[in-house]
């Protein structure tokens, strides 16, 4: 199990989110693996939940969204239409599927979640 979180960071669209605060963690199945980046070793069904406030610079969508492997999840987005210099509130949960390899009961390797600023 891992928490993570960031205060007062600006993201450039379609990049990934720091997290650069680390406020619980248990374990080496899931890790801080780089500044955007949360790695899970083991095989296994994980619950993501995502919370965020944002302040735009300018008006229009904001969006948050789950990659995993550098693929969007689909499942694993929240957007809202917000005014220039105005707090949105975003959140989405989700679980994460982690596959074994049939010949050894792993994974084969880690798979890597960002949390990317898509709006």
């Amino acid at each position: 199990m891992i928490e993570l979180y960031s205060t007062n960071v600006t993201v450039d669209s379609n990049s990934s989110i720091p997290l650069n605060n680390i406020s619980i963690v248990k374990g080496s199945t899931a890790i801080h693996s780089a500044p955007a980046s949360i790695q899970l070793n083991k095989s296994g069904v994980y619950m993501v939940s995502v919370n965020a406030s944002i302040t735009p610079a300018a008006a229009g969508t904001v969006s948050i969204q789950l990659a995993k492997d550098n693929i969007l999840q689909l499942n694993a987005l929240s957007s809202a239409t917000g005014a220039a210099d105005s707090i949105s509130a975003l959140s989405f949960h989700t679980l994460v599927q982690v596959k074994d390899n049939n010949t050894c009961c792993c994974n084969t390797s880690p798979t890597i979640l960002q949390i990317l600023n898509t709006g």
